[in-house]
């Protein structure tokens, strides 16, 4: 979704790495998040798809879900370095060196916060479960066909946005989860999107490494409970394609 990553330093973490060390780093993006419900989200995600389809062929419109639903959660700043924290130690267990350069990244300021002023103007907030997720959504897309280097239009923005609202309107174990459990959910994804771009940006060049991010998108997919490669990204959100 060319949301600038470089401005927020992620593309630091893979500073400097050899074509060795960046392939690891891939590893960082399949952590999975602790919160349950996410392969079940998927399905209904699927469902929607389906359904918007038959409703576009028909000549209908769903209403827009609205913005009051139960997606937002209260940011709490020490509950963030908590989440920071656990994500440096998941990532460790897979790849110790990846997980330094993590925390040397982290340690430069609130990478989230800044995430706020590059998300912002393309009509997403850092505290919508849902609005992560369509970021999430569409920079895993982008990244499994080959074209994180594209943009996408505000349209395209708003209607994947309501995909992912009106499926976890559906996932009672995401809409009723505590916000602490959304806040981690959210931000595990904003730093597998973030981590996932940055590996983009350093694939640049290499076929080797290209393949690398397209398959590690993928599997990261797979394990939330989506299959990508059947989906195409339109102006009216995700379509079975």
């Amino acid at each position: 979704m060319k949301t600038r990553l470089k401005a927020a330093v992620v593309v630091l973490a893979l500073a400097g790495a050899g074509p060795a060390a960046a392939q690891d780093s891939f590893a960082w993006s399949t952590i999975i998040p602790s919160v349950t419900g996410t392969d079940v989200l998927g399905s209904h995600l699927r469902q929607r798809m389906d359904q918007q389809r038959m409703e576009q062929q028909r000549g209908g419109q769903r209403a827009a879900v609205p913005v009051a639903a139960a997606v937002r959660y209260q940011v709490s700043k020490p509950r963030r370095a908590a989440n920071l924290s656990g994500f440096v130690a998941r990532v460790a267990q897979v790849d110790p060196a990846g997980a330094q350069q993590l925390r040397d990244l982290f340690a430069q300021g609130d990478l989230i916060e800044r995430m706020q002023g590059v998300l912002g103007p393309k009509g997403f907030r850092v505290d919508d479960l849902a609005d992560v997720y369509a970021v999430w959504w569409i920079t895993l897309w982008q990244a499994s066909r080959g074209r994180l280097s594209e943009d996408t239009s505000r349209a395209t923005n708003e209607a994947v946005r309501q995909q992912a609202r009106r499926a976890m309107a559906a996932t009672p174990v995401l809409v009723n989860a505590a916000d602490a459990q959304k806040q981690e959910l959210a931000e595990t994804l904003l730093l597998q999107a973030m981590l996932m771009e940055a590996a983009g940006e350093q694939s640049q060049g290499n076929a080797v490494q290209r393949q690398a991010v397209v398959a590690a998108a993928l599997q990261n997919a797979r394990a939330m409970g989506l299959d990508l490669s059947s989906m195409v990204l339109s102006e009216a959100g995700f379509v079975p394609g």
